[in-house]
């Protein structure tokens, strides 16, 4: 049997970064966006490969792979459980999220630890991410999620040099089919199908090199907030509130959903401080259709509120530490429209921790 060569595949964060630098304008249209993200995900090597013939004289197959930021696992004592979620009885009232968000508001510290000269705010973002296996002679589909740990070192100036290690860990957890069968039909699981290894950068733009950029001179916003992105943000809940409201006018599944992802989009960049966090939960309590989907939400072995938005194609979710107002992480759900997963899958898991260290490269003690 040839050999596969699957080309790197990129995360949901990496390819809205790159699609940023693109077309740095406004996203007025939503359509033209989609167009270009998917043109994005081509040129970024999720293309379709092909297998050869084997010595046996084997059939071709077509194979279409597909990656996207999603996991559906949540670690619970060192072990890997699958979860699934009802969509089933009248979800809890918004008053209730509004009521919980307001108070995590409350509590949010009043400063994170300083970042003293020479040091650097260490953030650590563990996600499980998806890799889907189509054949287009319909054989059968594969699925799975990978562990990635990606590890930033912000100094406490922001156009000094920062670094990023990424790692894929090599564990999985199969959705669709089992390793096993998996590579008895050739695809090659133990290829890393996302980018790994070092960089450095000032300004954390670790990628500007890659489309012939200058660090510190490229796209800054919710995703990647530098310090004058949070400084002309209001400080007023709901002025904030207007002011999302608008960035997200005819974006995403619904309004209220692609509010959620935007604040998730800030809140994972693990820079946001104590305030402006305090301020997002509060313009976050003013949105109709978030509401309080579990009380003991376990992301990691840290357990919190999760806050949702969802559709029938997914639910989206982030959760919080009720008592220290801690952005914990957040979780993707498959809706009842999603025709590929059951209705109440995980599909996404992302966890972040921060820590204030002394040395670039090097993560805290436990």
């Amino acid at each position: 049997m040839t050999d596969h060569n699957p080309r790197e595949l990129w995360s949901d964060e990496e390819l809205d970064d790159a699609l940023d630098r693109l077309n740095p304008a406004p996203r007025t249209d939503a359509r033209a966006m989609e167009r270009l993200r998917a043109e994005l995900m081509v040129a970024a090597g999720a293309a379709t490969t092909d297998e050869g013939n084997t010595s046996m004289g084997t059939k071709k197959k077509h194979w279409r792979l597909v990656a996207s930021a999603a996991a559906v696992v949540a670690v619970a004592a060192g072990v890997l459980v699958a979860q699934t979620f009802s969509f089933n009885g009248n979800p809890p009232a918004a008053s209730a999220a509004a009521a919980a968000l307001n108070q995590a508001a409350d509590r949010v510290g009043a400063t994170d630890q300083p970042v003293g000269p020479g040091q650097y705010r260490y953030v650590a973002t563990r996600a499980w991410w998806m890799s889907s296996i189509a054949t287009s002679d319909g054989g059968t589909d594969f699925a799975y999620l990978a562990e990635n740990l990606i590890e930033t070192w912000v100094p406490q100036t922001y156009d000094q040099e920062w670094m990023q290690r990424r790692d894929v860990t090599g564990k999985r957890e199969w959705v669709k089919g089992t390793e096993a069968e998996a590579k008895a039909a050739g695809y090659p699981v133990d290829r890393p199908s996302w980018p790994e290894g070092e960089r450095r950068a000032p300004c954390g733009d670790f990628y500007a090199a890659d489309s012939n950029e200058k660090p510190c001179a490229g796209w800054s916003g919710w995703a990647k907030p530098s310090p004058e992105f949070i400084a002309g943000l209001p400080k007023d809940a709901k002025q904030l509130y207007d002011r999302i409201r608008t960035e997200t006018k005819g974006l995403g599944q619904t309004p209220d959903q692609e509010f959620l992802v935007y604040v998730a989009d800030f809140l994972r960049s693990g820079t946001v401080p104590a305030e402006t966090r305090a301020t997002v939960y509060r313009a976050l309590a003013m949105v109709p259709g978030i509401v309080v989907t579990d009380r003991a939400a376990n992301l990691d072995g840290k357990v919190g509120v999760a806050f949702g938005v969802q559709t029938d194609v997914a639910r989206h979710e982030i959760i919080i530490d009720e008592a220290t107002g801690q952005f914990i992480g957040e979780r993707q759900t498959a809706g009842s429209g999603q025709s590929d997963l059951p209705a109440g899958t995980v599909t996404s898991f992302t966890s972040v921790e921060t820590a204030v260290v002394d040395k670039i490269g090097v993560a805290p003690s436990k």
